[in-house]
This record gives structure tokens, sequence and C-alpha cells, in this order.
């Protein structure tokens, strides 16, 4: 489940970035299998959405704060790179 999204562009380029954080609830174990498979945690990926989209991970993470931390320091590295917050449709 999608919990934050945030895109940004930049003033010489035509496409976008999308910085996604992601939800993923634990895995029901296989029949047989007792110990946990998967426990769930959070996806961190971001969209470069042109004439193609290209998604890249940036990281799974077990707490919600690793993830939000994550992804708030791939937000600081575009702003530095001159990416801008995309303005909310009206």
């Amino acid at each position: 489940m999608l919990i934050f999204s945030e895109a940004y562009e930049h003033p010489t380029q035509a496409s976008q970035v999308r910085i996604n954080v992601y939800e993923e609830p634990p895995m029901p174990n296989p029949p047989g299998i007792d110990t946990p498979t998967t426990g769930g945690g959070y996806l961190v990926t971001e969209e470069r959405i042109g004439t193609t989209k290209v998604i890249a991970t940036l990281g799974f993470f077990d707490r919600k704060e690793d993830a939000q931390a994550r992804a708030r320091r791939r937000i600081e590295e575009l702003k530095a790179q001159l990416y801008r917050p995309v303005p909310a449709a009206a």
C-alpha cells in the first residue's frame, strides 16, 4: 500500500521523478513451513517518468521511520540537483 509519494521536476528536463514509500504486509507462510519467510516492511522507490517509466529500488526497511528517512535523503539529493516539487493540480 502506498503511504507516501512526492513528485519533482527539473527546470530543463522533460521528465518527472517521483519518490514513493510502500508498506508491504507480512506474507503468509507456504504450507509446511513453520518459520516466517517475510515479515513485511517498507519499500522505497524512485520513478523516472518520461517517454517511458523507469523504477529504481532505493531500499527495503523493517521500520517506517528508516524508509521515510531514506526517502527524505533522496529528496534532498534531487533538490541539490535543482529539482523542485511538482505543483498540485488545481
